[in-house]
């Protein structure tokens, strides 16, 4: 039995928690939240424990759970490294590059695992767009593009917005692109970006971002997101020279097709996936996450990957700040 404590009860740890109790031979033993109520009803639907302090658990358990707003990430990955605890952390890996940093050499020294939770590539649509890619049908990568646009924050409290905790799109939300990007087309050498804040009552909350990168492999891969769209869709997809491929949907998350021609194909097809963003993939990623640790495998996303998204997430505030391109050193993903 794999013992667990989850670190954040708030509305990520709802798809967690809920995956993990699909999940053979694991118990989630303890809940921590600043909010006590929260971790109370979390705990009692669970069977689970609630404490003030996640050192009062960590002798109890075998895998952590960091489920909190990323400025917070540092010192509660820590207190589990240093227990010998092996750490889920919730993208992004950090707000600050040198508190990502810390966590990453704290995991290699340990000797535990310090893995990021970007259950994008547990994804069907992303997944049939990386193994399309990768099977050559396409060619040598020319482009890749990322089109996210919809209304993101709204009205009301959120951690996201809050002046204590704001980390804004690019960092937070941006990751998961980045990260697809490293995973499907290739590792990032430079970065020039555009960013916008469209919201008067929240300044310094980026909600929009353009930005184009050279690939390693001489190719390009461009983002275009926004969280102030009064309408939404989103598309990722590759220009190769043999063919194109690309999945869309609906709204910021949904994908609802396939689409793929090359040039040996008379027409377009179209797959319809339906590949909803719901649990399904928190589900296929936690099984990969239990198993790498009840098997001592390595995992497919590691710390270095968080680290490495992180450090193109700095780029882009920098290039747009400073309007000068910037180079970027990232590593290469499984």
């Amino acid at each position: 039995m794999l013992n667990i404590a989850i670190i954040g009860a708030g509305g990520i740890a709802k798809s967690h928690v809920g995956s993990l109790q699909k999940i053979p031979n694991t118990k989630i033993v303890g809940i921590i939240d600043i909010n006590r109520e929260r971790a109370e009803a979390m705990a009692a639907t669970h069977n689970a424990m609630v404490y003030d302090d996640p050192e009062d658990c960590l002798g109890e358990v075998d895998l952590v759970y960091v489920l909190t707003p990323p400025s917070s990430h540092k010192e509660l990955v820590l207190k589990a490294i240093n227990a010998g605890k092996h750490v889920v952390c919730e993208k992004p890996i950090s707000s600050s590059l040198e508190d990502a940093e810390i966590m990453v050499q704290a995991a290699r020294t340990a000797k535990v695992k310090l893995i990021i939770a970007f259950n994008m590539r547990f994804r069907k649509g992303f997944r049939r767009l990386k193994k399309i890619f990768a099977s050559g049908e396409l060619g040598n990568l020319v482009s890749f593009w990322s089109q996210r646009i919809g209304m993101g924050v709204g009205q009301g409290y959120n951690w996201r917005t809050d002046p204590k905790l704001m980390c804004g799109m690019s960092i937070e939300s941006l990751s998961h692109d980045i990260d697809l990007i490293r995973w499907i087309a290739g590792d990032i050498i430079d970065v020039r970006a555009n960013v916008f804040e469209s919201r008067a009552d929240l300044p310094g909350f980026d909600n929009n971002a353009n930005v184009v990168f050279s690939l390693a492999n001489g190719s390009t891969a461009i983002i275009h997101a926004s969280w102030s769209s009064h309408l939404g869709m989103n598309s990722r997809g590759i220009i190769g020279t043999k063919g194109t491929a690309f999945v869309e949907g609906p709204g910021l998350w949904d994908l609802k097709n396939f689409h793929w021609k090359t040039q040996d194909m008379e027409g377009e097809m179209i797959e319809v996936i339906n590949d909803a963003f719901d649990s399904c993939s928190y589900l296929e990623e936690n099984q990969h996450f239990i198993d790498c640790i009840v098997n001592d495998l390595q995992p497919t996303i590691t710390g270095e990957d968080g680290l490495a998204a992180l450090r193109v997430s700095q780029a882009i505030l920098e290039s747009y700040h400073k309007k000068v391109v910037v180079s970027v050193v990232t590593t290469s993903v499984v």
